[in-house]
């Protein structure tokens, strides 16, 4: 004669450790546990925020468009600052502050995003971004170095490096400019960063 009945299968076995009609109500108080503060936290979402330097140039285009806003189109940012810099050698290095002839400084405040448009080659172009929350603020930044090479040909490219203090930003390359928009992240400072 054998023991056994209702409880000897496995969910008597799960029943010893948890009791199998408590398992699915225990699972679902553990979920709304870890998700509930997600799904509450106010404002967009940190990859929203992670601002983008999109540069983009037409092939045959005589500019080359800078374009900083949010993976997130509308995020706001509470400060916001691309400067462009002219009138200097390329050598396939970032040519830091002294080696540039001319700044240009455009800025601003509580916005969505900024687009400029240069028409100069080489250029450097410094972006940094403040977001405020109601923690606090974070800071992101980048600055690279362009150059043109292949005008009005096939192979029309931008050759880009990142410059010292931001050298995490991107590590520098060639983007043929047919391939549309580069797409290059900032980086991300905490609450300090550079500006």
């Amino acid at each position: 004669m054998s023991q056994g009945g209702p409880g000897s299968t496995a969910a008597g076995r799960l029943g010893a450790i948890a009791p199998v009609p408590f398992v699915g109500t225990a699972t679902l108080l553990v979920a709304l546990i870890v998700f509930t503060p997600v799904l509450l936290a106010g404002g967009p979402s940190p990859l929203a925020v992670q601002p983008v330097l999109s540069v983009y140039r037409a092939p045959g285009a005589s500019a080359t468009s800078f374009d900083v806003h949010g993976a997130d189109p509308n995020v706001p940012y509470l400060w916001l600052n691309v400067s462009v810099g002219t009138g200097f050698v390329w050598n396939g290095l970032c040519p830091g502050s002294a080696g540039v002839a001319k700044w240009s400084y455009w800025n601003g405040t509580n916005t969505l995003g900024w687009t400029l448009v240069a028409g100069a080659n080489p250029v450097v172009v410094n972006a940094s971004v403040v977001y405020a929350q109601s923690s606090g603020r974070t800071v992101y930044a980048g600055e690279l170095a362009f150059d043109l090479t292949g005008q009005n040909t096939s192979g029309e490219s931008l050759l880009y490096v990142a410059c010292p203090w931001t050298s995490t930003v991107s590590p520098g390359g060639s983007w043929t400019v047919s391939l549309g928009p580069l797409p290059i992240d900032l980086v991300n400072y905490g609450s300090g960063g550079p500006t």
